[in-house]
């Protein structure tokens, strides 16, 4: 499992440095998209169990993870 939740972080840093820029003009997306990985690393590990030695399902996980909630984190801001 640790080695699924370092790769979907990892993965996370490049998502945000790919979709949104440098990571310390946009330290807010940097950590919606560590949470939304590892809460989807979780959540991936509660489903199925059997993926914890996969490298490459860890790293569609952390995009996954990251993609959303960045764009959880987007939507939430804008309607304030």
């Amino acid at each position: 499992m640790s080695d699924l939740l370092l790769s979907a972080v990892f993965t996370a840093f490049t998502m945000v440095r790919l979709l949104k820029g440098p990571w310390l003009r946009n330290p807010q997306y940097l950590a919606a998209g560590i949470v939304g990985a590892v809460l989807g690393t979780l959540v991936l590990h509660a489903v199925w169990p059997a993926a914890d030695d996969d490298f490459i399902v860890g790293g569609v996980t952390g995009i996954f993870g990251s993609w959303a909630a960045m764009a959880l984190f987007d939507t939430i801001t804008d309607m304030a």
